[in-house]
């Protein structure tokens, strides 16, 4: 099947559902003014450690955080672009040693984020900077959840593309950074920090609904600096690690339509929010799931 798709190619003759790998594309997201989209995103955080007569109860624990929400993004601007999500269906739930926290023991959760906006802003080659809530997060109930959103929800917007045009088996390199102030100084005076540095690779140009879809393979070498903060526990974790993600880019339309990013974090130091120490010769790991997958375009 390979060697007569081969042969199709170098006729000329179109392989149904599937682009020529030896084609060559200009890989680039698009922001056109008026434009409305709606995401679904999810997450997941596993936290595991020993230690535990340090932070909580003798012996070991983990901990589980979930959730989801959906966003509608509205382009505005044309030479400085800025998209405005407003956040729907969104919620949370955490689970400590495989119980589910209640109410009283875990009573924020992202549903307070229901009907709020966030912006960020888009720059000429498609990265996203100045990410941050779109009204007075003086006025939120639970200011680290936004930085619980942001932290997870940055790194999937885009990937760093090449400036050239590439073929099925080409790679490049991309890094990414976001460091940003917590909004609450119980977590300390470092910022919260997500580092990328990446390795791409196209892997597969196909024909999908009338357009030309791009599927890349990022593989990423990864520091993550996070607050992890429930009512009975409230940990900062900086960490080193790796993990890969998947990318679905509609490059007819410029859009992307799905991400996919697990990532780990092996031995990162872990303190108790407000101590400026880390807690001596603890084992931790962390892991962090999240995708990003297009439900509707509502508006071209």
């Amino acid at each position: 099947m390979k060697i007569l798709r081969w042969i199709l190619c170098a006729m000329g003759i179109m392989v149904v559902g599937e682009v020529c790998a030896t084609d060559q594309v200009m890989l680039k997201l698009q922001y056109p003014e008026g434009r409305v989209v709606r995401y679904k995103n999810k997450y997941r955080l596993d936290y595991f450690s020993d230690k535990a007569e340090m932070i909580l109860r003798e012996g070991s624990f983990t901990m589980q955080g979930y959730g989801e929400w959906r966003s509608r993004e509205v382009v505005e601007g044309v030479d400085s672009v800025k998209v405005t999500a407003r956040v729907d269906k969104a919620g949370s739930q955490a689970i400590l040693t495989g119980e589910r926290l209640t109410y009283e023991q875990f009573p924020y959760t992202l549903d307070l984020l229901n009907d709020l906006s966030f912006a960020w802003e888009v720059a000429p080659g498609g990265q996203v900077g100045a990410f941050g809530p779109d009204f007075p997060a003086f006025k939120a109930k639970r200011k680290d959840m936004i930085t619980d959103l942001r932290q997870v929800w940055m790194p999937g917007l885009a990937p760093v593309l090449p400036d050239r045009a590439v073929s099925v088996g080409d790679t490049w390199a991309g890094e990414q950074r976001f460091e940003v102030p917590f909004y609450d100084f119980d977590a300390g005076l470092e910022p919260s920090l997500v580092q990328f540095n990446s390795a791409y690779k196209l892997k597969k140009i196909k024909k999908q609904k009338g357009h030309r879809v791009v599927e890349i393979e990022e593989e990423r070498e990864v520091h993550y600096r996070i607050w992890f903060h429930i009512e009975v526990l409230s940990l900062v974790i900086d960490g080193k690690g790796s993990g890969n993600a998947e990318w679905e880019i509609d490059i007819d339309r410029g859009l992307v339509l799905s991400h996919n990013m697990k990532i780990g974090l092996g031995l990162p130091q872990v303190r108790m929010a407000g101590d400026s120490k880390p807690i001596d010769d603890i084992k931790a790991e962390i892991e962090l799931v999240f995708s990003r997958k297009l439900d509707k375009l509502e508006k071209e």
